[in-house]
């Protein structure tokens, strides 16, 4: 079965629009399954070096970071940036990469990191990842995510941090994974049932273990949704109006608009700061997020908004788009080139609204085609 994302679905509820978008299958029967607001944590606040791409000049607040005039996405592609170091990664359907040398199909890509399909449930099965070792023996870096319960449900806080320790740490010198991701989409509780505060304490058990045997750590990643909503909160809590208007013009369409402001609005934001602040002590190394607004300005206010607020180096292990633009795909994959995001994975399979990159039967479409030759064009 291919996994599906809700912020893909089309938005029956306020809830699902700004609170769910993942890449594994909707937990659901007969199927696989406020704070106060704070000012934002820079690199120099949090006593941390600045992360490198990040803006030096010293800022009030992440609405006072300059990112340039926003842009859309036209039908002109942007001329290639400098070839870099290659961030990028692909996650392909689980039909294409779990068969015989499906890990073929990846490379085709011409990517430096793999993500596969599906978790590693910790108390559900048997804990096995077909894929892992095949992207190992290949030369990728692999981002695992790694959630404590599976099944039809959505995942459980550990009730025994001591166990979920031990049970991480077994999935870590099985796969030896590059970066451990801890649950996905931790502000859905379509994928997650807990409190931020009980997320913060799972993420920070999950980094130790992690550091304890020299391995990355990040968040299950925050939903492009939700992401956007909260730069659309600093600009409008802090007076920017003009800002905020701008914003939710490209990065939301006419029903989200319509729900800004809104009771149940309020209520994702407060969660979404919540989870910030557990991030902030959980001693994480990268701050995860997943994306699939075009608008390329909207993009580089995300990131800088992710920066500042937690110090951390910004990545996302999921990234896609919902169409068949090539033009959309070299943008956003050049954007995210300059903003110097170090890890990206392309949501590279079909879902209700997502868009992929190679059919079911392996055919490379022009979003791939656009995307393999950007990644032999523009990274080493």
């Amino acid at each position: 079965m291919i996994p599906v994302s809700l912020g893909m679905l089309p938005l029956l509820a306020l809830a699902s629009a700004f609170g769910a978008g993942a890449s594994e299958p909707v937990p659901a029967a007969g199927a696989r399954p406020a704070s106060e607001t704070r000012p934002p944590v820079t690199a120099a606040r949090a006593g941390r070096t600045p992360v490198p791409g990040s803006r030096k000049a010293a800022v009030p607040g992440v609405t006072r970071i300059l990112v340039g005039t926003p842009t859309k996405v036209t039908s002109a592609a942007p001329p290639p940036p400098p070839v870099r170091a290659n961030p990028f990664g692909v996650m392909l359907a689980s039909q294409i990469v779990n068969q015989p040398n499906g890990i073929d199909f990846v490379k085709q890509f011409g990517v430096a990191s793999y993500r596969p399909p599906q978790a590693v449930a910790l108390n559900a099965g048997d804990g096995s990842c077909p894929s892992c070792n095949e992207a190992r023996k290949a030369g990728l870096k692999l981002l695992l995510n790694v959630k404590n319960t599976g099944g039809v449900v959505a995942s459980r806080p550990p009730d025994d941090l001591q166990r979920y320790v031990q049970q991480v740490g077994d999935v870590i010198d099985r796969y030896q994974p590059d970066v451990l991701v801890v649950e996905n989409e931790e502000n859905s509780t379509i994928f997650y049932t807990g409190t931020p505060e009980q997320y913060g304490a799972e993420l920070k058990a999950g980094c130790e273990v992690a550091h304890s045997r020299g391995i990355r750590c990040a968040n299950g990643g925050l939903v492009s949704t939700l992401v956007a909503l909260l730069v659309w909160d600093e600009y409008d809590g802090s007076g920017q109006a003009d800002r905020a208007r701008s914003f939710a013009s490209r990065a939301f369409d006419a029903r989200e608009r319509e729900l800004l402001g809104s009771p149940q609005a309020r209520a994702q934001i407060e969660k979404g700061k919540a989870l910030l602040a557990a991030y902030r002590t959980a001693g994480m190394d990268y701050v995860n997020f997943h994306w699939y607004i075009g608008d390329t300005g909207a993009l580089d206010e995300a990131v800088a908004y992710l920066r500042a607020q937690t110090g951390r180096t910004v990545i996302t292990n999921e990234v896609g788009q919902f169409n068949d633009d090539p033009n959309q795909t070299r943008a956003v994959m050049a954007e995210l080139v300059r903003l110097q995001v170090p890890i990206v994975v392309w949501f590279g399979f079909s879902g209700p609204k997502a868009r992929p990159l190679m059919d079911e039967q392996g055919n490379m479409l022009p979003t791939g085609e656009a995307f393999r030759q950007f990644t032999a064009s523009s990274c080493r």
